[in-house]
């Protein structure tokens, strides 16, 4: 008895990722049947950073009709609570009702929100906001690339739950289909929530070319695709492109940004690409013979003076499926692209600029404290395989 429950204790990790595995995706078989009561939430929420002033949360239901009206109330701790609402609906099949709203502006430092309708609360959360926050660290947990590979990926949260971060960056593909429902449900959303990140974590996320809608719908994801904000007393500031979007409208909000006094003003700044300026590892086939080697190349020719020029100081980026970090002409360049996806090894470049290379699964958690930001890189296993200090 003593051995086996040893054996356990050993293994209580092992078992807890396959228990996670397992349940999630009895769950959505539950749901794709009918089985579960109609009025249920079948995702819990997931919280997107907006702007500097706002966030936008996403949930669903299982019902593809209601008649129950959809509200959220949200308040600061001391504050008046709001309430918005009633919230359309968007039904996508009889088993699939995706809700989303922005909250905001938003003052406070933690922020309650409740999602309910007229009988009963569904679900409720509390997440941090650090506008006006500078006299104390903030954790940002970034990944990209985890689309087919929900074992990582759950993996890798787990660790990332760990560190207990403010803020989730992803930088694109978080699924590996973008119309397909059952990946959003098995693969994102639900390994997200299962450790309480999703509900709980506001998250910076740039689109990448797997989860791409052309319809600029994003049903499941942010709404909208370049943004900007600032955390801290605009002591950091971020700007998220879109690198499925070779638009002449991106480019003139992009140089206009870089003019604000946001941007001029805040000790630190960091670019959110879903393609890197500089890759290095891809499928050879794909890169010489199927001209992939020219997705996205605006990124690099416009857009990387931009951030030279403007004193941009670290880039990250998704797409490549393994980890690099080097700096060029004073700009950090961060690939962290080993989420999930099937990593990549075969060398179709060389830029000659990255010193910290990895070919695993990992994650990298970011530090805003005491004027520098640190960048530490973490395997599967949540061991540190690179660190840097960014300071000012």
């Amino acid at each position: 008895m003593c051995t086996t429950l040893f054996i356990l204790y050993c293994l209580r990790h092992v078992i807890l990722i396959y228990w996670a595995f397992l349940k999630i995706k009895l769950d959505n078989a539950v749901f794709d049947r009918g089985y579960v009561p109609c009025g249920r939430l079948r995702k819990q929420p997931i919280l997107y950073v907006y702007d500097s002033d706002h966030v936008e949360i996403v949930w669903e239901t299982n019902c593809g009709t209601t008649d129950r009206q959809m509200q959220l109330t949200y308040h600061a701790k001391e504050e008046q609570p709001i309430t918005i609402g009633p919230i359309e609906p968007i039904v996508l099949d009889r088993y699939h009702t995706v809700y989303r709203t922005k909250i905001g502006p938003i003052e406070g430092r933690e922020i309650d929100y409740l999602i309910h309708d007229e009988q009963r609360t569904l679900t409720k959360g509390t997440f941090q906001w650090h506008k006006h926050t500078q006299d104390e660290p903030i954790r940002i947990a970034a990944m990209a690339d985890n689309q087919f590979g929900m074992l990582t990926f759950v993996s890798l949260l787990r660790q990332v739950a760990s560190k207990k971060p403010h803020y989730l960056l992803h930088a694109g593909d978080a699924i590996q289909n973008y119309p397909d429902l059952r990946q959003w449900q098995t693969d994102f959303v639900a390994p997200l929530t299962f450790f309480g990140l999703g509900q709980t974590t506001p998250m910076i996320y740039a689109h990448g070319n797997h989860d791409f809608d052309g319809t600029s719908r994003y049903v499941y994801s942010r709404s909208s695709n370049w943004f900007s904000f600032s955390l801290a007393q605009g002591a950091i500031h971020f700007i998220v492109l879109d690198s499925n979007l070779d638009w002449e409208s991106q480019d003139d909000w992009l140089q206009a940004e870089l003019e604000t006094e946001a941007f001029k003003q805040a000790q630190f700044r960091i670019v959110v690409v879903h393609v890197p300026p500089f890759l290095e590892y891809w499928d050879p086939e794909a890169w010489f013979n199927l001209q992939q080697s020219e997705w996205s190349r605006f990124v690099k020719d416009r857009y990387v003076p931009l951030f030279e020029a403007s004193g941009v100081d670290v880039v990250i980026s998704g797409h490549q499926h393994n980890y690099e970090r080097g700096e060029r002409n004073g700009v950090q360049y961060g690939i962290i692209g080993g989420a999930g996806g099937d990593l990549d090894r075969e060398q179709v470049k060389d830029w000659g600029m990255y010193e910290a290379k990895l070919f695993d699964f990992h994650f990298v958690m970011i530090e805003l404290v005491n004027n520098s930001l640190i960048w530490e890189t973490f395997d599967l296993h949540g061991q540190r395989v690179d660190r840097v200090v960014i300071k000012k």
